[in-house]
């Protein structure tokens, strides 16, 4: 560890203990000067900092924290006159509680409690609020009854009750802060409208003697349906604050009760703790609900894309001019997907404008204004996306205005409030732009976005089709450098390393193919592929099953059910009528590896524990093409950090004179010899070269796959 790091951890350790004794210290005059009503602390904030920063914190930092509440609970004590042996007492006390509470709740759950969850909630009240206060009750029972030489359990009720509340209450908060602290800030003016209102509502309850659940509770469910569980934790602190406070001169409304003072200022306390549970509670089943709405009309509208894309990829397959295109784009894209207007621009051939092939949705004034193109040094989104090569996302007008002032008029006149412009590249060199707008203000999320990318790629495929189509070849080329990327994109979670290198060094051109894709809900999609015969056909075949099938990939289809897709698509689609697939798809989540093969060459995985190589041959099906009702089956193998997953095509193992078999080993047997941290490229490149040096019959493509951040609880043998 260097210095630095030292420096560092002693910051981190002194802010830390200034955080914890700060809120401590005058947590804890507050108690004894505000809510004490003569007998000593009944509600008591310290508690509920305390155990929020063992939570929050790791523990290694917790005896900065002990450190904390024993220098502050020593000062606040002697301050007040306590004896040395008492404050020691209570020192001890205010710090096994958080410890004790603390320890409990992160044992059951696993980590710091996420109080939005019921049995997360359930944990930290019977952890924190409950067992934590029990045990600093019962040691400051102790504590007291040596100083007065009295046992009294009423004693340790009254701990516990005022502990277990400023637990809850300010404990609550903060550990909700970091989820929910948006929510207030979205409704600042209703948030301080609330708190006022529950402190004056307690304040005339308790000065009229009426009950206040008859005030208190109406106004604890608003904080609790409009605010959630931080609105309906604040507004209990409220509650608790002016009650205690309330209490403090006087004023209660537990005092017919058959009980001493501390027993009555409990009651009052454990009734604050219920009315507050019971308003969180609300919270969450409102949430629960206001989610499940919510998940349902995601997942309506997660279907109309992936619809909308599996039709866009047919009509598209089919389209060789930029008007069919343009036609095929407005129709599926605006109708079907929701956005209230769509452009689709490319770069004239003096490279100075961007002109446009579709443009729907916008009013007629606008259409007029921008139908002759935009030159490409104006600061459009459209513009800025086709220099930089990069999506433009734009969420609100406002951001639209700072960013390009002097055409925001020209949005603000059309009604658009949100803004997405994206690529349409060719071996990474932006042609074009898509630009997609809504009228009404959208997310934007990874879902939409991902959506657009795929639209934006599909459109950049025909595009280039269309475009290129006089000359065979270099259409040819053209397509599989738009479908077929030098290098792959970069995918969260795994590390994907490529070689292709096609059987004609002339050329350039070849049937085989690869793919590696980011799928919604953290998925990623492998496939390797090869298609009959070599050129041009070749090449429209590739990029029709790649297109196709990462489109059903989107659709959600595990493998084995994509290919039987694929196959029906390949039968009335393709040129050379036959080609063979593999396909895989890992699910972080599980931690599984599911796959599927259409008479393609069996993947190999390396273990990262054991540097083992396996051959997964637990799948099996037909090659695509005219064959109906072909069915495929799926394996499935558990996956870890490191495994190293190989797929390839059959011009890697295939030679005159050796059979397959032997090709296979001695992939297998190659793959054995990895360190398992190889720079991946360079080691695909090194296998082709090893196992098919030029010149080649045949296409090769081989594609390595290291799989990183996989978190299983799996004891499988690796």
């Amino acid at each position: 560890m260097n210095a630095s790091d030292v420096r560092d951890r002693i910051g981190y350790a002194a802010g830390l203990f200034g955080w914890v004794a700060l809120p401590y210290l005058a947590g804890s005059v507050l108690s004894w000067q505000t809510f004490g009503a003569g007998i000593g602390p009944a509600f008591f904030p310290p508690a509920g900092v305390t155990v929020a920063a063992m939570l929050l914190n790791r523990r290694a930092l917790w005896p900065v924290i002990v450190a904390a509440i024993v220098v502050a609970e020593l000062a606040v004590d002697l301050r007040y006159g306590a004896a040395v042996g008492t404050s020691v007492g209570f020192a001890l006390a205010n710090s096994v509680e958080p410890l004790v509470g603390a320890s409990c709740v992160l044992a059951w759950c696993k980590g710091p409690p996420d109080l939005r969850e019921r049995a997360d909630l359930a944990r930290f009240v019977a952890g924190a609020m409950i067992l934590g206060p029990l045990a600093g009750g019962v040691v400051g029972g102790v504590t007291t009854a040596i100083t007065n030489q009295v046992w009294s359990p009423i004693v340790i009720l009254h701990w516990w009750a005022g502990d277990g509340v400023g637990v809850l209450l300010i404990g609550a908060p903060i550990l909700l802060w970091r989820f929910q602290s948006h929510l207030l800030r979205a409704r600042l003016l209703e948030t301080f409208l609330v708190l006022g209102a529950m402190a004056g509502l307690t304040v005339v309850s308790f000065r009229l003697e009426i009950p206040p659940a008859l005030f208190l509770l109406p106004v604890m469910a608003w904080a609790a349906l409009r605010l959630d569980m931080i609105g309906a934790a604040l507004c209990g602190g409220v509650l608790a604050f002016t009650a205690n406070s309330m209490a403090n001169v006087g004023y209660t409304t537990f005092e017919n009760l058959d009980l001493r003072a501390p027993g009555q200022l409990a009651v009052a306390q454990a009734f604050i703790g219920v009315v507050v549970l019971v308003a969180m509670l609300t919270a969450q089943e409102a949430a629960g609900r206001v989610t499940a709405v919510q998940q349902r009309q995601a997942e309506r509208r997660e279907r109309a894309r992936l619809e909308t894309l599996a039709n866009l990829g047919q009509l598209l397959s089919g389209a060789f001019t930029q008007n069919q295109i343009g036609d095929a784009v407005l129709g599926q894209v605006i109708n079907d997907a929701g956005a209230q207007a769509l452009a689709v621009g490319l770069v004239n051939d003096e490279g100075t404008a961007l002109e446009w092939v579709a443009m729907g949705g916008y009013p007629e004034f606008v259409a007029n204004q921008f139908s002759d193109g935009v030159a490409l040094e104006d600061a459009t989104a459209a513009t800025d996306t086709v220099r930089t090569g990069k999506p433009v996302v734009i969420r609100t007008v406002a951001e639209y205005r700072r960013r390009y002032p002097d055409n925001a008029k020209w949005m603000v006149a059309s009604g658009g409030a949100a803004v997405a412009s994206w690529p349409l590249t060719v071996g990474g060199k932006a042609i074009g732009a898509l630009v997609l707008a809504w009228a009404d203000p959208q997310p934007l999320d990874t879902a939409q976005l991902a959506y657009t990318s795929a639209v934006a790629t599909m459109i950049g495929q025909a595009l280039v089709r269309a475009r290129m189509y006089a000359d065979e070849h270099a259409r040819a080329a053209v397509l599989q450098a738009a479908v077929l990327p030098t290098s792959p994109a970069v995918i969260a979670g795994v590390d994907v390393g490529v070689s292709y290198e096609p059987a004609d060094v002339v050329q350039g051109l070849g049937g085989d193919w690869y793919d590696a894709l980011e799928l919604p809900h953290g998925q990623t999609y492998l496939a390797v592929g090869d298609v009959v015969g070599h050129g041009l056909p070749a090449v429209e075949d590739m990029a029709q099953l790649r297109s196709a099938g990462r489109a059903l990939a989107f659709q959600g289809l595990p493998p084995a059910q994509l290919l039987v897709a694929l196959n029906t698509f390949t039968r009335q689609a393709s040129n050379g009528k036959f080609a063979t697939m593999g396909v895989a798809v890992l699910d972080p989540a599980t931690a599984t590896l599911s796959y599927a093969s259409a008479g393609h060459p069996p993947p190999l995985l390396r273990r990262a524990g054991t540097g083992t190589v396996i051959r997964l041959s637990g799948a099996h099906g037909p090659v695509l093409g005219p064959i109906e009702r072909a069915s495929y089956s799926e394996g499935h193998v558990e996956v870890y950090d490191g495994d190293i997953l190989v797929m390839y095509t059959d011009g890697l193992i295939e030679r005159r004179g050796q059979d397959i078999e032997s090709g296979m080993a001695r992939v297998q047997q190659l793959v054995a010899q990895w360190s398992g941290d190889e720079v991946l490229p360079p080691a695909c490149r090194q296998l082709t070269q090893t196992l098919a040096p030029p010149p080649r019959d045949d296409d090769v493509c081989v594609v390595a796959v290291r799989f990183g951040a996989i978190d299983t609880n799996g004891s499988a043998d690796r």
